[in-house]
């Protein structure tokens, strides 16, 4: 039987099983989004605590600081503005809330499709708009084009009803220079071999979206990490025809990340 795992049509029948097991805990949850907080959230507490070094660590070796303030060239530049950091899929905001721990001066916004999540996510918000939540759509980020340094999002992408739609919003609301880490359960996401396609369909270089394995033992086998990169010198692009229908094109440089004008 765990031979027969490894064979082609082994793996399809795994990665079958799988997501029927995770529609059912979908489908268990999304009634009762207090059920989903309490029990199976904390079961991925180490992937949120694997996540927030990832990203202190990634900003690190950019030259951000890893606090989030600003350096003095970029108040300058930017007006004092802290990094802005997007989770998206957040869920109860658990992954959100050790972000903003880590990152004390970052603002983080998260945003979910379901309205009884955000409501819990809500909870863990801070004054000023620093951590903040509402209820959103990858497909239609309410966020101003090249307006976030790193986007974030965990156990979200094979839910997505079109993930080179999702792909292509994600690098739309990326500052030049700006980093997209999303991670997803190995057996129920996107296999490498569909990248290509996903990246054309969102309208993307081939080159600027990678699967990446992740490392550090059995848990970490479970996940896979998908990176997309806008390069620094890359122009702003168009505002996206799902985000101008839905009203979210424009969002004021001086509104927080999380909050609609």
């Amino acid at each position: 039987m765990a031979l027969f795992a490894l064979t082609p049509p082994g793996r399809r029948a795994v990665r079958r099983l799988a997501l029927l097991f995770d529609s059912r805990v979908e489908g268990a949850a999304e009634p009762n989004a207090r059920g989903y907080a309490r029990f199976i959230a904390p079961v991925f507490r180490r992937l949120y605590e694997r996540v927030t070094a990832d990203v202190a660590s990634e900003l690190a070796g950019r030259g951000d600081n890893v606090g989030g303030s600003a350096s003095g060239d970029d108040r300058e530049a930017g007006g004092g503005r802290a990094l802005a950091i997007l989770d998206v899929g957040c869920g109860p905001g658990d992954l959100a809330a050790m972000l903003s721990e880590r990152l004390p001066e970052a603002r983080i916004a998260g945003v979910d499709l379901s309205p009884s999540m955000v409501e819990l996510a809500k909870r863990k918000a801070t004054g000023g708009g620093r951590l903040s939540f509402e209820v959103g759509d990858v497909a239609s980020l309410p966020f101003e084009t090249g307006s976030i340094d790193l986007v974030v999002s965990t156990l979200s992408l094979h839910h997505w009803p079109d993930a080179g739609a999702g792909f292509s919003e994600i690098a739309r609301v990326l500052r030049p220079g700006g980093i997209a880490l999303v991670y997803d359960l190995r057996l129920v996401t996107l296999e490498a071999d569909a990248l290509p396609d996903v990246a054309r369909q969102a309208g993307l270089p081939t080159s600027r979206l990678r699967h990446e394995r992740l490392r550090g033992g059995p848990l970490a086998s479970l996940f896979v990490r998908f990176r997309l990169d806008r390069a620094a010198d890359e122009p702003a692009a168009d505002v996206s025809p799902a985000a101008r229908g839905a009203g979210h094109a424009r969002i004021p440089a001086a509104v927080t990340p999380g909050e609609v004008a």
